[in-house]
């Protein structure tokens, strides 16, 4: 099909432009960029960072990234900040002058890792740019309320750290005015069920949300499981993933070590301290990827004790290394196929201890479990998250907005 026969077709949503291009230049616009220099180390840090090495890996792709970031406090105050070899360009004192390095950047299409309210002056200021929302983490209402029954033990009348609600119906304006203007705004996920969300999270309801998917990168080789039992917990330790309940259920299993992968990004009343930890847990911190998947690879499971996650990276990321999953949440049903599910438990979440400790204890025991679980993880991630269906499905949605490579 020629590019004049593809602009015509009477399925394609918006119209492609008469010309193309050797190369496009993408703004990735986030609120984190997973380096611990210049802020917090989540997933959206993590989704920025996994596309810019994507496309530096192989300049024939044909697509140059820059990160934008609106954030206060965020890189130096120039345009020289390089993040994992990636251009920075921050938010600046002088608005105007913020503004004219936006302009001259010449961008052909913004991709927005999931959204926030401070996004919203960049698709302003750049109104027929075509934008991709990868929808990582939404919240509708009903997904508030659960989080915001998150208490931590001893702290029952303090409201936690990190749970407040960010409203992103903002996202709403910016997505009719697009439609006024007939700038292109298509929504993407890299799973299935996060797409019921988008309508209570963001106040649109578009017509189609398509998947994005996740690129795991990571290859573990042949695995090899530790002798000794391990179990690992990989995420920040911040209150709405409750690592305490991955502390108490270390008291459980005295003969298992319990190794915390991450470390707390809020401090303070509110927050959990690690602290007047069993013997049998470690505190590893933020540590290298070669570490992690070395962490991944031997562990005997991965305990995930979060009132809320998306797709979490964890799980992809433990399963690609044939590490089952013990959790107390199930998105797009990962843990139920490939791990162990406890049910739902609000509010501290140490009513479910009884079914964490029975989940752990099956797979501890159950070394045929373990083994086809995990294997059968890592095949799936390997077929739906690598890096060649990011990029099928990424060239599919630049074609449909008009910026065909």
């Amino acid at each position: 099909m020629t590019l004049t026969e593809i602009s015509s077709h009477k399925n394609m949503p918006f119209p492609l432009v008469k010309t193309r291009k050797k190369r496009i230049k993408v703004g990735v616009v986030a609120n984190e960029f997973f380096d611990l220099s210049i802020g917090r180390m989540g997933g959206f840090g993590w989704a920025t960072r996994q596309v810019a090495k994507c496309f530096s890996s192989d300049p024939n792709l044909g697509v140059d990234i820059v990160f934008l970031s609106r954030e206060s406090g965020v890189g130096d105050g120039s345009s020289q900040n390089l993040i994992h070899n990636t251009r920075l360009i921050p938010r600046q004192k002088s608005q105007l002058g913020y503004y004219r390095q936006i302009w001259s950047e010449g961008f052909d299409l913004l991709l927005s890792i999931d959204y926030r309210p401070s996004y919203s002056p960049l698709f302003r200021i750049l109104p027929f740019t075509p934008i991709i929302v990868w929808v990582r983490d939404p919240r509708p209402p009903e997904d508030v309320e659960k989080i915001n029954t998150t208490r931590i033990p001893g702290q029952e009348h303090i409201h936690p750290k990190g749970l407040a609600p960010i409203d992103c119906t903002p996202l709403a304006k910016v997505y009719n005015a697009s439609k006024w203007l007939r700038r292109p705004i298509l929504f993407s996920t890299p799973a299935p069920f996060l797409a019921d969300k988008v309508p209570g999270t963001y106040g649109v309801k578009p017509p189609e949300v398509t998947l994005l998917p996740n690129i795991i990168d990571i290859e573990p080789g042949e695995v090899v499981k530790s002798e000794h039992p391990t179990v690992v917990f990989l995420a920040r330790l911040d209150p709405y993933k409750r690592p305490w309940l991955f502390a108490e259920l270390a008291t459980h299993f005295p003969d298992v070590e319990f190794i915390f992968l991450g470390q707390p990004h809020h401090r303070g009343e509110g927050a959990w301290e690690p602290d007047s930890l069993p013997d049998n847990v470690k505190l590893m911190g933020h540590i290298g990827e070669e570490k992690k998947l070395h962490l991944l690879s031997s562990a005997w499971a991965l305990v995930n004790t979060s009132i809320h996650e998306g797709l979490a990276v964890s799980f992809q990321e433990a399963l690609k290394c044939e590490t089952p999953i013990l959790s107390c949440v199930n998105p797009e049903n990962v843990v139920s196929r490939f791990g162990i599910f406890v049910g739902r438990w609000d509010g501290s979440g140490r009513e479910g201890m009884p079914k964490f400790i029975e989940g752990l204890t099956r797979l501890l025991e159950d070394k045929e479990l373990r083994t086809r679980l995990g294997k059968e993880g890592r095949q799936w991630v390997t077929d739906t998250h690598s890096r060649s269906q990011f990029l099928a499905a990424f060239n599919d949605l630049c074609t449909r907005v008009g910026v065909a490579r």
